[in-house]
């Protein structure tokens, strides 16, 4: 990813995400990755890792 795109990215997980996450703990923000992730067979493999890593790391901080 480009700097540019890793910022957009960022954006949009502050932006739809992070409403909802910071109310909820590890386990249910992983719960609800793993669903998605199985819905949803075209994301490519370690997206689900790479999105949660980014809610944590933004939870924390935003």
């Amino acid at each position: 990813m480009t700097l540019e795109e890793i910022e957009t990215f960022k954006n949009a997980v502050i932006e739809t995400i992070l409403p909802h996450a910071k109310y909820m703990n590890n386990e249910q923000i992983l719960q609800i990755i793993e669903m998605a992730q199985k819905n949803n067979e075209e994301l490519p493999f370690g997206f689900g890792n790479m999105l949660f890593e980014q809610i944590i790391a933004l939870k924390d901080t935003v």
